[in-house]
């Protein structure tokens, strides 16, 4: 055994090295993502969009594991609607939609404020929008639904200039400072952030007022989820949705907030409304109101596929491995 002294506290010093080196990077970055906000503001919409658009194109094409999740998903889930040479053009576009979700929050802080945010659209359209202020004003609950589409970031901002005070339940990024900001801006508009795991108490606090909540209910629900299909093909959903709108007698609302023209304007679509009347005494209104759902979402993805987030493994990890072995399989044999 060695018993120099040094040996003892090489580890120790390896480790605390380590996460000085860890915690430089960190400040780093955070550091860099502050400078990105002024020279984005300085610049404005339109050169943000050009340089950053371009660099996702770059980034994703380095991206061989992104790159071929992203292309792979999407051609198993729009074969049917969309031609074989257009997957590749759809798939790296959506990546660069979701590059500029980043530019969005950056230049959101500049840009969109209650007396501005009507310039750059992104208003609940009629006859909804009455009647969600409506609901609110009466304590009917809802729940809005949306997917890992467009600037989904954006949602929470939209919603409360215009009077939609929604509780939103959302992903903590693992950058706690890079969090802290992106909650910041989400919330400046009087909706309330609360993470995931706050989300089982949190959610039904607020239906059973008669509040407004914002899901992302886009997720694979591995095996105690609901079998079903989206995009036409096997997956299993989420109970919880159905479940709570059940629980509460909550109207679902099924929308998104997608870009205009590549730039810096936006609008939010509605594909279903699910009012409880419509539910309440069918057989089983937790499947109803599930499939209603993921036929809503289905409708607003394919009305513009190059904003949904190809790369969310939305069919579960095992799909995507199934995908990337059949690839394998029926890729050309190379000569030696």
């Amino acid at each position: 055994m060695d018993r120099r002294p040094e040996s003892r506290y090489l580890p120790f010093c390896m480790s605390t090295l380590g996460n000085m080196a860890a915690a430089t990077i960190l400040n780093l970055s955070n550091f860099h993502r502050r400078m990105l906000g002024v020279y984005f503001a300085v610049l404005g919409p339109c050169l943000t969009y050009r340089i950053t658009g371009q660099l996702g194109r770059w980034l994703y094409r380095l991206l061989d594991p992104i790159r071929e999740r992203s292309e792979a998903q999407c051609e198993a889930a729009l074969s049917r609607c969309s031609a074989h040479a257009d997957i590749p053009r759809i798939a790296e576009q959506a990546f660069v939609h979701r590059v500029w979700g980043l530019a969005d929050l950056m230049l959101a802080e500049r840009f969109l404020h209650p007396n501005t945010f009507h310039r750059y659209g992104g208003r609940i359209p009629e006859p909804y929008f009455t009647q969600m202020l409506d609901a609110q004003k009466r304590g009917q609950p809802t729940i809005l639904l949306t997917a890992y589409y467009g600037p989904f970031d954006l949602l929470p901002l939209f919603l409360g200039y215009q009077g939609i005070r929604a509780g939103v339940v959302y992903l903590p990024h693992a950058n706690a400072s890079f969090d802290a900001y992106r909650k910041r801006i989400r919330e400046r508009s009087g909706c309330e952030l609360f993470p995931v795991d706050q989300a089982a108490d949190r959610l039904g606090q607020i239906l059973a007022t008669g509040g407004t909540t914002a899901i992302v209910a886009d997720h694979h629900a591995d095996r105690r989820g609901l079998p079903v299909t989206f995009l036409g093909l096997p997956t299993r959903a989420m109970r919880s949705v159905g479940l709570l709108a059940w629980r509460y007698g909550a109207d679902v609302v099924v929308s998104a907030i997608r870009r205009v023209h590549q730039s810096f304007h936006f609008e939010i679509v509605v594909a279903d409304v699910i009012y409880e009347k419509e539910w309440a005494n069918v057989e089983d209104p937790v499947a109803h109101i599930t499939e209603r759902y993921l036929r809503g979402l289905e409708q607003i993805i394919l009305q513009d596929p190059t904003q949904y987030l190809w790369a969310h493994p939305r069919w579960g990890e095992d799909f995507v491995q199934q995908l990337a072995a059949n690839a394998e399989e029926s890729a050309p044999a190379q000569e030696p």
